[in-house]
């Protein structure tokens, strides 16, 4: 079975704690169709590239039956890597970019 590029964005999704609904703003669509790409196993190119940005990962090196993937592959869309810091307050973990997301909305609702 070759390639389904839908399952490899959604693995990197799940990874990158983005909510979906932030995430389909970035991508200029539906929450509903985030779920249609998803079950794809075929994509347009620029769409594809356009998710990667988001994402912070090179979907096309997943193409490249030559390259490594092995090591961790050079992200061409920024000179950072992306860190997940996991923050425990109370006993509850969550990520530092939920944590961030509920204080702008705190702050958003105050202003």
């Amino acid at each position: 079975m070759g390639l389904h590029i839908g399952r490899e964005i959604e693995e990197k999704y799940k990874e990158s704690g983005i909510k979906l609904s932030e995430f389909a703003k970035r991508l200029n669509t539906s929450p509903r169709n985030i779920y249609d790409i998803f079950e794809r196993s075929e994509i347009k190119t620029d769409q594809l590239k356009k998710i990667g940005e988001v994402l912070n990962f090179n979907f096309f090196l997943l193409y490249n039956p030559s390259s490594s993937l092995t090591k961790e592959p050079e992200i061409p869309y920024s000179a950072t890597k992306k860190v997940t810091v996991v923050v425990e307050l109370d006993g509850t973990e969550t990520t530092l970019n939920q944590w961030v997301q509920r204080l702008s909305a705190i702050n958003k609702a105050m202003n």
